[in-house]
C-alpha cells in the first residue's frame, strides 16, 4: 500500500500509478508466444460470430479513443526493455443494459515454469466491503439507491515507465 501512497499522481484528467513490484523486472518472463496462440484463438472466434467481431472492434476503438490502450510502438529503444504481451479475450453479458461485449486482460498468463505479471506484483488489499454488512445496511434505509461505475478500473493511467510490462 506504500509503494501506491508513493507513487500515485494526478494528472488533471486521471491518475497515474506504477505497477507494485515485488520481484526485479527482468524475472517477468516474455510471454509473446503464449499470448500469440490466445489471440489467434480470440480471432478464430470473432471470425465465427460477426456480431462479437464488431462488438470486440467496437470496444478497442472505443479504448484507444480514450487513451486507455496505445498501440505498441516496436522500435530499437524498447528491445532491452521487460516486455509482459497481456492476453486478452471477449466476455458476451447478454442482456446488460451497459457494454454487452466487455473485454478482459488475464495477467496471470505464463510461459510453464515462468512468471506471470500477477507473480511479480504485490497484491493489494481485499477492498470489497463485507457482503452481509451491506445486505443489512441495504434493507435499514427507507431509501436504496444504486450506481454504476462505467469503466472505473480502465480509468487509472499507467505510469509511463510500466506500460511496456501490460
Amino acid at each position: 500500500m506504500n509503494i501506491f501512497k508513493e507513487t500515485i499522481q494526478f494528472n488533471n484528467e486521471r491518475y497515474v500509478v506504477e505497477l507494485p513490484f515485488r520481484k526485479n523486472w527482468k524475472e517477468l518472463s516474455d510471454n509473446f508466444s503464449v499470448a500469440k496462440q490466445r489471440f489467434q484463438n480470440l480471432w478464430r472466434r470473432l471470425q465465427r460470430d460477426k456480431i462479437l467481431h464488431s462488438q470486440y472492434l467496437e470496444t478497442i476503438q472505443d479504448y484507444l479513443n480514450q487513451e486507455i490502450i496505445e498501440k505498441v510502438k516496436n522500435t530499437e529503444a524498447n528491445i532491452h526493455k521487460p516486455v509482459y504481451y497481456l492476453p486478452h479475450q471477449a466476455i458476451k453479458r447478454e442482456g446488460r443494459v451497459t457494454t454487452s461485449t466487455r473485454i478482459v486482460f488475464d495477467a496471470a498468463s505464463h510461459q510453464t515454469n515462468e512468471l506471470s505479471l500477477n507473480d511479480c506484483l504485490w497484491p493489494g488489499p481485499n477492498l470489497n466491503p463485507n457482503l452481509l454488512d451491506v445486505l443489512i445496511n441495504f434493507r435499514l434505509n427507507w431509501i436504496a439507491i444504486s450506481s454504476d461505475i462505467r469503466q472505473a478500473f480502465l480509468q487509472i493511467c499507467l505510469a509511463d515507465k510500466h506500460k511496456d510490462v501490460v
